[in-house]
């Protein structure tokens, strides 16, 4: 059996481990408290150091800073070796848990280009997400993976689609993505130690759900007031050959006059690939709902 590791998340993971922000809190002098004025107490966070303020200087409004106190945060950075051993003791963990050696594992890390963010039009993909969050031994733990193992950096596609595209009857995903449950085979989730198989209709079922409550970490807004628990209850109970017909039932009811336009957007956005240049694409018998339409098919997206 093949592993194939979502590396992107062992990157952050072990990057953010080996840094830490640390907050700091100075009384400037002539103020009255149990603190010496003057003197930097350091907090490991941000709430700590508010509550010692708010006792040191009651009331928000009787205190400038600057002036009665400074607040801030320092970033305390451990040797980028702390990371890379990070790195080590997670996937040694992953290989103890599945009984897999080096030469069984495939990292797939994200390039820097994802054909999504032209597609996105009603919101920025991953518009939320804040770019400048990321580990400062990012590259290093990359280069450190790619060296160690057999590595694949995507270009135009994300690590996710990779993975979907590479599983197959003797592989297993390795991740703690709810998104990769679209794709169906084995799973392994590293973070909880859980070993599982996903089936075609519970994958089929995962994207469905997705299409109704969209992608709030990606920015991606699916229906409007439709979250987990509404687009569970619209799904209960639907067969796996009723799930695209009760999605396209809903987006062409709650979305708007151009519902069609947004579905294929909100789709195409959320599907993982399993086959390259992969996008989806609803039949157009959809488009003029009444009629018994046939099932969704997929498209090249570059042909």
């Amino acid at each position: 059996m093949i592993g194939l590791i979502d590396a992107d998340l062992i990157v952050f993971r072990a990057g953010f481990a080996a840094e830490r922000n640390l907050w700091f809190l100075k009384l400037m002098y002539g103020r009255q408290s149990e603190f010496e004025p003057d003197t930097v107490q350091e907090f490991q966070y941000k709430k700590d150091a508010n509550a010692a303020l708010d006792k040191a200087l009651p009331g928000i409004h009787s205190r400038v800073e600057g002036e009665d106190y400074q607040l801030w945060s320092e970033r305390k950075l451990e040797p980028v070796e702390n990371a890379l051993h990070n790195v080590n003791v997670q996937v040694n963990k992953i290989k103890d848990a599945l009984s897999l050696n080096d030469d069984d594992l495939h990292m797939f890390l994200s390039g820097g280009e994802n054909y999504r963010f032209a597609i996105a039009k009603t919101r920025p993909y991953k518009g939320t997400r804040d770019k400048s969050h990321r580990p400062t031994h990012e590259h290093a733990i990359k280069k450190f993976i790619s060296t160690k193992w057999r590595t694949t950096t995507t270009d135009g596609i994300e690590a996710d689609d990779a993975l979907g595209i590479a599983q197959t009857d003797e592989t297993i995903i390795i991740s703690i993505d709810k998104d990769l449950d679209m794709i169906p085979g084995k799973h392994y989730n590293f973070m909880h130690d859980v070993a599982y198989e996903i089936s075609e209709s519970e994958a089929q079922r995962a994207f469905a759900l997705q299409m109704l409550m969209g992608d709030s970490t990606d920015c991606i807004p699916g229906l409007p007031k439709v979250g987990k628990k509404k687009a569970e209850s619209i799904l209960e109970g639907v067969e796996i050959e009723e799930l695209i017909p009760t999605v396209v039932r809903e987006y062409a009811s709650r979305a708007g006059e151009n519902w069609w336009e947004y579905m294929h957007e909100q789709a195409q956005l959320l599907w993982i690939q399993r086959e390259p240049d992969q996008l989806y694409t609803f039949d157009e018998s959809y488009n003029d709902y009444g009629g018994e339409p046939d099932d969704a098919i997929t498209t090249d997206l570059f042909g």
